[in-house]
């Protein structure tokens, strides 16, 4: 197989990406969403 290099594509940018999940989460933890515990309703 020829190896060939793609040089036309955008540089991502992780970072941003990253640090806006981030922000995201950590809204969400102190709204109290997706709380896990360990105590059971059931018993």
């Amino acid at each position: 197989m020829p190896h060939t290099s793609d040089n036309d594509k955008k540089a991502k940018d992780n970072n941003a990406k990253e640090h806006k999940k981030n922000m995201l989460e950590d809204q969400n933890r102190k709204a109290g969403k997706k709380q896990f515990s360990k105590k059971t309703d059931h018993l």
